[in-house]
């Protein structure tokens, strides 16, 4: 039964996983609604879509180190109680200010998910079967987007914007109390024991630490996510209203056109994954197998993401969406690997930084494209598209740079092991 007990944790972290990315996207699917209910312009909306953030890379980071303190499966339990309590005091949001704080106080709560369901799951799964695992809880994330834009539109037209919001609070409490129980088990060993203890013996070496940070390949694939999440976040908060606004789609094609493209995107991103890790066992080449794969995936999504705006027919956007997406999340699969190899012995500090800075497009990004609506409100659809083109052109930007400046000849001496990392 303990052998199988792994299989059950990971079957509830990726229903988890599920609800995280559907509570994201309800605010972006019901928008059209608030927007009229709450009488808000596009400007006001894009805070709407940007308060998420707002505390969302810090708690990442706060969670990320209480869960080390107190456990990840109590972090977990609260980050669920924090879930329902968000969504479901929506259902006394009459204006602006309630809907900001429900919606910082989610960012709150969902930012240490990912650090610590990773975390979790490393603690029942050994080292040479974790990629699959941590795999299986990403595409929940995708799977959240695609189930729940059909589901959604068909709770609103049903029961209301506030009351669909009420049901997912009340889904994460569901969840709740089946973890109740499920997050007390222990594996029989903690296959994350070993290698802590090796770490720990390791000093802190503060030089070769901002000497990784510092480095070329660090900051350009940070800043090259950072622009590819701004694609997730207007995906997420404004495509939803592009569709049915200026598309001319009504809400159920709208959430089948995201649904459909997200799935697409995602099955085909994982056998991307999977053709990367192959030419690196091949090579054990940094460079070719992942820097120039990410890179070159971001400059061919911002040309073809281009194209949105210029397609009007159902399956050309599809198509469209779905090429996308499954280059953004290529790059997004393999950047990370990148980052750890900067710098092995901390790489704690280096995902946790540049996750930080990836989701911190999250922040500003829904702001600017309200505003890019908001001042073309005689023309929607030329703000819309004004939101695209830059999201576009400075994917493509960020990725030249990373292509050109990601060459591992920087290295990181880390003294006390007498190793050399290369970058």
């Amino acid at each position: 039964m303990k052998g199988r007990m792994k299989w059950v944790i990971l079957l509830a972290l990726f229903i988890l996983s599920i609800v995280n990315f559907a509570d994201k996207s309800i605010t972006g699917l019901a928008g059209i609604h608030i927007m009229k209910d709450l009488n808000l312009t596009f400007s006001q909306f894009g805070m709407v879509g940007s308060s998420f953030f707002w505390l969302f890379p810090l708690a990442g980071i706060v969670g990320a180190s209480l869960s080390d303190r107190y456990g990840t499966g109590k972090l977990l339990a609260v980050m669920a109680i924090i879930w329902t309590i968000a969504q479901s005091m929506v259902m006394f949001v009459s204006g602006l200010p309630l809907l900001l704080f429900s919606r910082v106080l989610l960012g709150m709560g969902e930012g240490p998910f990912q650090a610590t369901a990773t975390s979790h799951i490393s603690k029942w799964f050994r080292p040479e079967s974790r990629g699959l695992a941590i795999s299986i809880l990403n595409f929940g994330n995708v799977v959240g987007i695609a189930v729940s834009a059909p589901i959604v539109v068909l709770m609103m037209s049903n029961f209301g914007w506030k009351q669909t919001f009420f049901i997912s609070g009340i889904i994460s409490f569901v969840w709740l109390i089946g973890w109740l129980w499920l997050g007390r088990l222990k594996p029989d060993v903690s296959f994350e024991e070993e290698g802590s203890k090796q770490e720990n013996k390791l000093e802190t070496n503060v030089k070769d630490k901002w000497k990784a940070l510092r480095s070329p390949i660090f900051i350009f694939t940070s800043l090259a996510a950072c622009i590819g999440f701004s694609y997730i976040v207007f995906g997420i908060t404004f495509n939803p209203a592009y569709l049915m606004k200026v598309k001319g789609f009504n809400e159920q094609q709208a959430g089948k056109i995201i649904a459909i493209s997200g799935l697409i995107g995602a099955i085909f991103a994982l056998i991307m994954a999977i053709i990367s890790d192959r030419i690196y066992k091949k090579t054990q080449n940094l460079r070719k197998s992942r820097i120039l794969f990410s890179s070159c995936s971001l400059i061919l999504a911002g040309v073809i993401y281009a194209l949105y705006p210029l397609v009007t027919g159902k399956g050309s956007i599809i198509i469209i969406l779905s090429i996308v997406y499954t280059l953004v999340a290529t790059a997004g699969n393999l950047n990370p690997a990148v980052i750890i190899s900067l710098y092995p012995k901390r790489r704690g500090l280096m995902t946790g930084t540049y996750y930080g800075i990836m989701t911190s497009s999250g922040i500003f990004a829904p702001i600017i494209f309200g505003k890019l609506i908001q001042s073309s409100s005689a023309n929607p659809a030329v703000g819309f598209s004004s939101s695209i083109y830059g999201i576009a052109v400075s994917m493509v930007i960020t990725a030249l740079l990373m292509f050109l400046f990601g060459k591992p000849k920087q290295r990181v001496t880390e003294e006390n092991k007498k190793t050399i990392v290369n970058l």
